[in-house]
């Protein structure tokens, strides 16, 4: 009895599908199977894709409103199924580009484009762009790489965001602190440590809203090699870069490269002026404890001598 009854039940929901079947689907319709999917499934070349979609964390990020076919043009009402129409030039040269690094659907990573034509323009003529683009290089990064998965993506004011403020230098360190990266594309692996290390950095670390982050500096979709004439951080731009900040900075001032790598003889004696700046406060703590203690001895002994 309880079979008939579940077969009934299934082929009630059916008819109750079947109109919507012409209509454009919304997120629950598509959610109403990815939302409780779990693991993962496994694509051409032994690829794990896991595609369970977070219902809410996607109802709460910054495309919570759009419809999932928004950015997957390749899929229609009819789940899994190409589009009657080709998708728009534009999208399919990207995607195609994009396709080494998608481990799912390069055209929905590559429909970004759609809304945002402006940092896809400065993206496609970035060092990062051009990497994937032109050079069809794997490394390189997109949308996702910086921004995170679509379904999660946070308005950048958010803490959650990895484009915010104090998870900038996180978010570039995840490339830019990698040792074969660094020896592929000829940076120092310790870019991210010197930062930190750096004035900059220190100040960010403890909170500083106007403290320049990575993005501050370099830009963000338009970001150039530091050896493009065209850089923020090239020669004689560097004084209109730093100048936003520190007006009528000079080239003395520039020099003080943020990222340069410590001599030797400064490093050590860095580490030298941190101790005895240490000592010297342990020494100063240790007198103040001291000279407490012996005043409040010194008080006891009088406290005694009186009722003796």
């Amino acid at each position: 009895m309880r079979i008939w009854q579940g077969a009934l039940m299934l082929l009630l929901c059916s008819l109750v599908l079947v109109p919507a079947a012409n209509a454009a689907p919304d997120a629950k319709a598509c959610l109403a199977c990815h939302a409780s999917m779990q693991g993962s499934v496994e694509k051409e070349k032994g690829v794990l894709v896991n595609l369970n979609v977070d219902a809410e964390k996607f109802s709460k990020s910054v495309h919570g409103s759009f419809n999932c076919v928004d950015c997957h043009l390749s899929f229609t009402a009819q789940p899994h199924k190409g589009p009657a129409a080709p998708v728009d030039k534009t999208v399919q040269e990207l995607a195609n580009a994009l396709s080494p690094k998608s481990k799912v659907d390069p055209v929905a990573q590559a429909a970004c484009v759609n809304c945002h034509p402006d940092p896809y323009d400065a993206y496609k003529a970035s060092v990062h762009g051009r990497n994937v683009i032109v050079k069809k290089s794997s490394d390189g990064p997109v949308c996702t790489s910086c921004h995170g998965s679509p379904h999660y993506i946070q308005a950048r004011p958010s803490r959650e965001s990895k484009v915010y403020l104090f998870n900038i230098v996180e978010t570039c360190g995840k490339c830019h602190e990698e040792k074969f990266m660094s020896e592929k594309y000829g940076f120092s692996h310790l870019v991210m440590e010197r930062y930190l290390e750096s004035f900059h950095g220190r100040k960010l670390k403890l909170g500083h809203t106007g403290a320049p982050s990575c993005a501050s500096c370099h830009g963000s979709h338009g970001i150039l090699s530091a050896k493009d004439q065209k850089s923020p951080v090239y020669g004689e731009n560097k004084k209109k870069t730093c100048g936003k900040c520190h007006p009528g900075a000079t080239d003395k001032f520039v020099a003080a490269i943020t990222h340069k790598p410590l001599h030797p003889i400064a490093h050590f004696t860095e580490i030298a002026l941190i101790i005895l700046t240490v000592s010297t406060f342990m020494f100063i703590i240790v007198h103040v404890l001291l000279d407490i203690f012996a005043d409040i001895r010194d008080r006891l002994f009088r406290k005694g001598d009186h009722h003796g």
